[in-house]
């Protein structure tokens, strides 16, 4: 297999992890068509034409930028993050290890990596700040993040790489960051794959079977979230992967060449890494070892499927008008009104709220088609109007799953499928009691010393006692305590938490934006403070470099797996991302047939211009084999599991998603994404970004133009900030709405994607900032089919508040702005939104004495910015009893003032709601993103009469009384208070703030302690520029 597929697809895979997707700067529309008939080798192609460096003083630097990315750098994994600095536990290690490592030729790294959690504190301690920060203070919650030369100054490491045709120097500064330095693009490139895989090798590992829907190949039966997800989303055979990279490079021209040239340069790196660990000279994460998994070299295809992973979670939008055609049938059913049940959908589905927080102002009716149409979906007058449009009959959509498990291999259970490529994991250590052996228990042991906190000191030392006794230890099974056997079984169970959780912890939406317009700054010009939020790993799944060679003059991070800088800076601007969601799927309808040729799979085919045509059918097996991730339940100890794929797959709509009847007549439902099939077509504006071809607004422009993921695109130099919303949204044939599923029969396919124009854009707002939290991107730019968070209130309002704020203040530094974004990480969006409007209501009339204390109370808590901070650190929330109310009385809110909604979150068994009740503060540190934040502040204003933009028929208690409602919401108050034990007890009020807790999930065997809550950017940059080239 050719190398050149794994630029492309890192390219695709670094903008989506970090914001998104890229396509050519004019390509041709992608067919996104399948072939696996006849898929396309890439020939290897000539070398892109030479071209002039743009960096005319490379490590020039123009301005001030800082960023930080907890938990740290550095991360090889395993035992050599879990105890530091232990006597003798080298010689332990080895003796447990050397049956193992003479199997799989790997040495597991034992000792602790200096910069493994070294920005974890500087980013936890930003929460208990005291207000009045000042520029000479980010130094204590931010690292300096500058372009420096190979001779800048003093490198805490250095080394020089002279091997397969390649010679770079990594030189890692005073936080393990790497600074590549080449003497030409092909050299800096090598570096960056040996360093991607020097400080994320399980990681990579990890990713490239999830985003192939294979991970339990890999990891055993603890999750199969990953393969269930790239199977209905994203299903491609091998030889799929390897035609994307010829499809890419033909699409790109030279770039493409370029491309190509890029991925084989830094697969080259990945692999002298690997090749150089599998000789036994580099330590490699433990967790090859303990899990039993080999290391292997890697292939383009595998950036294929990283990025393939990334584009499917974070790039999307839309492809859920099914969901439509269901809620709309199930609000017929129980109001027994067309008109009604329409009007009730539109208002729970935010198209076009004109209320809604928006990034720029400026109209943007500029989708295919430009508004969303008012007609009732399920009137007679549908068909004429809109003839490609599907409603299916009702009850008879059933989803389709094309992956299913089964345990195998025990009597009574099927025969497993051939394990590959597997060699045998260690035993159930630390688990259950009848395989505990002294082995296990010394493993066990050294695994509970892993969240290294005070209490680990003391295990250390007993530890590097029992390592002097190891000759006595083989005889004896009570070498651990019972205290010391539960802490390793809860460390071996949090293994299992981590890998199965691990798709769940990936945020479908992300990050936040601040930019300020110059004229509003104290040093005249622009501010931002900007990053991707995607969640908390051990290891991080992002990863920071600086990068230097022939054309390549760049600093930021990557996505794991990736080559490119995909956010980050450059000698004098500096850019970021925030998830799209506009809409670029569609779901479509096809009729079933059975073509006279039947295939063999015995699936039939579907009806396309006037033709049978068969179904593809991707059929496949394989044994997911338990190890230490998989479920430590006794009974599961052992039991493997027996994995089918039987994907479905038309050539031009995508994958089934299920079967349904329309009129009676047998159809297949699918989903046809547009940039399905063309994952690596995200390429282009990481290549271009990494030479340094933005230098202005509108080079901005037309560089990320080129992501085809949905993304919200921001800029800054010295002088402009800017902002991009980019995606290949299609244009589509009339006849097609755009909320409901449309016929795949040829009749009604896309024509192209809307143009550059047509993609809401602006830079220096009159209003003077730009603000993005994956809210609205422009007024009159619909949401997505079955995207509902874009109401009166979104998290987005946090951020309006406080720039807004900022403007009117003036003279605004580095500092105020960090500031105003720290803040806005601390608050309860139900608070500063929901709140007002329910005390207004309340106090429209006489309230008892308790209701006015609780009312007080949280007038108090929303005064001082509703916020669930603990700056003294002590446990407590500053405004404990307030945030206790917060939590008992919105439930309430929703069971008691929004009957209408709670009303199809069970209908026959499914949740038929266009979104979740409440994103709340938690382990993955995002939350407010969607919710019934907006149902109910509007509602509670139509009561009073203050609302702009009132409901269809959405009302507060189902009433249009103001008494009801006034009522109701007054019980829903009483009953939070009751809850909480009363008045009286105020005092006593309590919220456990461990439950909102930042989690890093592990990703191996690796953890690190708990961190406050902050809604805030995994990866952020503050910037400032004061020159320009």
């Amino acid at each position: 297999m050719k190398p050149g597929l794994l630029l492309s697809t890192l390219l695709s895979a670094s903008l989506l992890a970090a914001c998104g997707g890229g396509g050519s700067s004019n390509p041709a529309p992608a067919s996104n068509t399948p072939t696996p008939s006849n898929p396309s080798t890439p020939e290897t192609p000539t070398g892109p034409e030479p071209r002039p460096s743009n960096v005319t003083a490379p490590f020039a630097d123009y301005g001030t930028v800082l960023n930080i990315l907890p938990p740290g750098q550095d991360d090889i994994g395993g035992v050599a993050n879990l105890a530091a600095d232990i006597p003798g536990l080298g010689d332990l290690l080895s003796t447990l290890f050397d049956d193992l490592v003479a199997e799989t030729g790997l040495v597991p790294a034992l000792s602790k990596e200096p910069h493994f959690d070294d920005q974890l504190g500087l980013y936890d301690a930003l929460v208990r700040s005291e207000p009045g920060l000042t520029d000479d203070q980010l130094g204590d919650y931010f690292k300096a993040a500058p372009l420096l030369a190979p001779d800048a100054g003093n490198w805490e490491s250095e080394l020089t790489l002279d091997a397969a045709g390649y010679q770079v120097e990594i030189k890692r500064d005073n936080f393990g960051v790497p600074h590549i330095f080449g003497d030409s693009r092909r050299d800096a490139l090598f570096g960056v794959g040996y360093v991607t895989a020097a400080d994320r090798l399980f990681l990579l590992d990890v990713l490239r079977r999830a985003g192939r829907g294979e991970l339990s190949r890999f990891l055993g039966p603890a999750d199969f979230s990953f393969d269930e997800d790239i199977a209905v989303n994203a299903p491609y055979r091998e030889e799929d992967r390897t035609t994307m990279i010829a499809n890419t490079i033909a699409r790109f021209g030279d770039d493409g060449a370029q491309v190509f040239d890029d991925a084989t340069n830094y697969v080259a790196g990945l692999n002298q890494y690997v090749a150089d660990a599998r000789s036994g000279l580099l330590q490699v994460p433990v967790e090859y070892v303990a899990l039993g998994v080999q290391l292997e070299p890697f292939v383009i295809e595998d950036v294929v499927a990283i990025a393939t992973l990334i584009q499917g979670i974070f790039a999307g939008g839309g492809g859920n008008e099914h969901n439509n055609v269901l809620l709309l049938q199930a609000l017929e059913a129980q109001t027994g009104s067309k008109d009604i049940a329409c009007d009730l959908w539109k208002d729970l589905r935010h198209g076009t709220d004109p209320e809604s927080s928006v990034t720029t102002t400026t109209s943007f009716a500029t989708q295919s088609p430009p508004t969303l149409p008012d007609i009732c979906p399920l009137s007679g007058e549908l068909a004429g109007q809109f003839p490609g449009a599907v409603m299916f009959d009702a009850g008879s959509f059933q989803s389709y799953d094309p992956l299913s498990h089964e345990p195998c291999g025990r009597p009574g259970q099927p025969e497993c499928p051939e394990a590959l490529g597997n060699v045998p994991a260690l035993p159930g250590t630390g688990v259950v009691g009848g395989l505990l052996d002294t082995v296990g228990d010394l493993l066990g042991g050294i695994l509970s010393l892993s969240f290294l906190d005070d209490g680990g000191q003391a295990l250390s030392q007993q530890w590097a006692n029992l390592t002097r006794q190891l000759p006595t230890l083989w005889t004896r099974k009570d070498t651990l305590s019972e205290q010391q056997q539960q802490q390793a079984m809860q460390r071996i169970a949090a293994i299992e938490t981590g890998i199965q959780g691990l798709r769940d912890g990936f945020p479908s939406v992300m990050s936040n934006a601040l930019l300020l317009n110059a004229e509003h700054s104290a040093s005249g010009q622009p501010l931002a403070v900007f990053g991707p939020q995607t969640s908390y790993f051990v290891p991080q799944l992002l990863l920071e470099m600086a990068v230097h060679g022939g054309d390549i003059n760049t600093r930021g991070m990557t996505f794991t797996g990736l080559p490119y800088v995909v956010i980050g800076r450059g000698p004098d601007f500096a850019w970021s991302a925030t998830s799209g969601s506009s809409d670029l799927t569609d779901v479509r309808v096809v009729q079933r047939c059975e073509p006279a040729d039947a295939p063999a799979h015995g699936e039939g085919g579907y009806q396309v211009n006037g033709q049978c045509k068969p179904f593809d059918v991707i059929d496949e097996q394989w044994v997911a084999r338990w190890n230490l991730a998989s479920s430590t339940d006794p009974e599961a100890v052992g039991q493997n599991e027996a994995v089918t794929r039987r994907v479905i797959r038309t050539e031009e709509y995508g994958p089934v998603i299920g079967f349904a009847t329309v009129s009676g007549l047998p159809v297949a439902v699918t989903r046809q994404r547009s940039t399905y099939f063309a994952e690596l077509d995200t390429a282009l504006p990481f290549l271009q970004a990494s030479r340094n071809d933005v230098h202005d607004v509108q080079s901005f422009y037309d560089v990320f133009h080129n992501t085809t993921g949905s993304f919200n695109w921001f800029y800054i130099d010295d002088r402009d900030i800017a902002y991009f919303h980019s995606g290949d949204y299609p244009q589509r044939a009339n006849g097609i709405h755009p909320e409901l599923p449309s016929w795949g029969n040829g009749q009604y396919d896309w024509n192209g994607f809307i143009p550059q124009q047509a993609h809401p854009q602006e830079s220096n707002p009159p209003r003077g900032y730009l603000a993005s939290w994956n809210n609205r991107p422009a007024r009159d730019w619909w949401a997505a089919d079955a995207h509902a968070p874009y109401g009166s209130a979104h998290r987005n309002d946090i951020l309006d508040v406080r720039l807004q704020q900022l403007v009117e203040e003036g003279s605004v530094t580095r500092a105020r702005m960090v500031e105003a974004m720290g803040d806005a990480a601390t608050v309860d969006l139900r608070g500063q939104e929901i709140v007002p409007a329910a005390l207004a209501l309340l106090e429209s009339a006489p309230v008892t004495g308790d209701q006015d204390s609780a009312i007080r109370l949280m007038q108090d808590w929303v005064a001082n910015g509703a916020l669930r901070r603990d700056r003294d650190g002590d446990g407590n929330y500053d405004e404990e009893a307030a945030v206790a109310l917060m939590d008992a009385w919105y439930p309430l809110m929703i069971d008691i003032l929004l009957p209408q909604i709670t009303a199809v979150e069970d209908v026959d068994g499914q949740n038929l709601s266009l979104m979740g009740r409440d994103n709340k503060p938690g382990a993955m540190g995002s939350a407010y993103n969607n919710g019934y934040y907006g149902y109910l502040e509007r509602v509670l204003e139509q009561a009073a009469g203050t609302s702009a933009s009132p409901y269809r028929a959405l009302r507060c208690a189902g009433s249009n009384d103001l008494a009801t409602c006034r009522g109701a919401l007054a019980n829903s108050l009483n009953q939070a208070i009751a809850e909480l034990g009363g008045i009286a007890s105020m005092d006593s009020w309590n919220v456990d703030e461990t439950q909102d807790q930042i989690q890093h999930r592990a990703i191996g065997l690796a953890s690190v302690p708990a961190i406050h809550w902050q809604n805030r950017p995994t990866f952020q940059q503050v910037v400032e520029f004061t020159g320009h080239r």
